[in-house]
């Protein structure tokens, strides 16, 4: 690593300062250094830009360019994009590899599992009427098919379970997401999941971080990731799910919330 001053000012105005990640290190065109979207880090690599893309100040005009350096201390400044460079940040401000998005979405799926088969033993009594209704339409539906008969009218299950009961399988599956994640990110910073996958949370931009979650930061990411899933708005998990995979930090809604991310250990 090479020594720059941390504590760079922010943009001079009427720039547009370019987001937290790897861009070329002003005091080496040949490699690249981290910024976390204010000041430059103490992190350098070896540069992932192509030698032919590479441009330091007072480069020739029109040679092609990643980034162009303002007036004053060295500051990213984003121009046309690098074919085949990456825009999202690779690590943590510190140097940390951030999980990637399979990683993470192998990691949840466990998790999902887990919570799913508890919840569903736990609130499988809420369920016999409506699954004795099925069992009894489809041997019905399956009769008729059999002997030409015209096929049974499919009844309403959706009011075979009354509001109340409705009320509490949501209520149980929360409690039971609540206190899955809960523990879990509070002693371990990761879940059953994020442990079989090597992966870790950790606050935003601190990837080598080794204590414990604050209870506020670990409530908050769970309530935003647990809450959209037991009232059934998936249209919220799905966007919570696809938000890394062009977020410059990689992070989720209940990253950003919270202000963590996730790193990846092995």
């Amino acid at each position: 690593m090479s020594d720059i001053p941390v504590g760079s000012p922010p943009a001079p105005p009427g720039r547009h300062a370019a987001p937290g990640g790897w861009y070329p290190d002003p005091l080496d065109v040949n490699r690249e250094r981290y910024w976390d979207g204010w000041q430059w880090s103490r992190n350098t690599r070896e540069s992932e830009v192509p030698a032919a893309y590479r441009q330091g100040p007072g480069a020739p005009a029109g040679q092609p360019s990643a980034y162009a350096y303002g007036p004053g201390p060295a500051l990213p400044y984003a121009s046309a994009p690098v074919p085949g460079v990456s825009r999202q940040a690779s690590a943590t401000a510190d140097g940390v590899p951030l999980a990637g998005w399979w990683w993470r979405a192998l990691a949840g799926l466990v998790d999902s599992l887990v919570v799913g088969t508890v919840s569903l033993v736990a609130t499988l009594p809420f369920y016999r009427e409506l699954f004795a209704a099925v069992r009894t339409f489809w041997g019905t539906a399956m009769s008729a098919a059999r002997t030409g008969a015209p096929p049974p009218a499919t009844p309403n299950f959706a009011a075979m379970m009354s509001g109340g009961d409705q009320l509490l399988v949501i209520l149980v599956t929360f409690a039971i997401g609540m206190a899955y994640h809960l523990p879990f990110l509070r002693v371990r910073g990761a879940t059953l999941g994020m442990m079989a996958c090597g992966l870790r949370v950790v606050p935003q931009d601190e990837g080598r971080a080794t204590g414990r979650l604050p209870w506020s930061t670990v409530l908050i990411r769970v309530l935003i990731w647990v809450l959209p899933g037991a009232l059934s708005l998936r249209i919220l998990t799905v966007a919570d799910v696809l938000i890394p995979l062009w977020h410059p930090r990689r992070q989720t809604l209940h990253d950003l919330a919270a202000r963590t991310q996730v790193v990846r250990l092995r």
